[in-house]
């Protein structure tokens, strides 16, 4: 199974998404497509967020995941009990405390997702689709990613083992 980051979910939103996402996804097809409850969370806050300032473009984005949740094409994986244990150690590893709190003047806080979305992926044996290659890495490091691809780049950058 490949799970699909927030970034990537984010990219179909654009009129017209990566066209390396979109020929990739005609490759792979749906069934193999999933992502995680984290990042729906990470979306609704970004909906929340710009609620607002913007409540006309909050709600086109709120229409927008529904949509995609009620189409029906994705396995959306859950923090599971594994999932939860691993996220626990990873959240007091101390390398990876930098994925939890925010850099001095960020306006942004941390919320740990790519740390449980990892967890997610790890306890599933799922592969992380991302174009978030640094902090995947970095996690990478010190609990091994099942595998991490960026379809816009169209590179593994941890390989798929069978």
């Amino acid at each position: 199974m490949f799970l699909l980051d927030t970034d990537i979910l984010s990219n179909f939103r654009k009129a017209k998404p990566h066209p390396n996402l979109a020929a990739w996804i005609d490759t792979i097809g749906w069934v193999e497509i999933g992502t995680t409850v984290i990042s729906l969370m990470e979306i609704q806050i970004g909906i929340e967020r710009v609620r607002r300032s913007g409540p006309a473009i909050a709600a086109a984005v709120e229409e927008w995941l529904n949509g995609l949740l009620h189409a029906g094409r994705m396995q959306i994986l859950p923090l599971d009990t594994d999932a939860a244990i691993l996220l626990g150690k990873m959240y007091e590893h101390a390398a990876l405390q930098n994925l939890l709190q925010p850099s001095p003047g960020s306006k942004q806080p941390k919320t740990g997702a790519d740390l449980a979305i990892a967890a997610i992926a790890i306890s599933a044996g799922a592969v992380i689709v991302s174009n978030n290659e640094r902090d995947f890495l970095a996690i990478h490091q010190h609990f091994p990613l099942p595998a991490l691809y960026n379809p816009f780049e169209n590179r593994w950058l941890v390989p798929l083992t069978t």
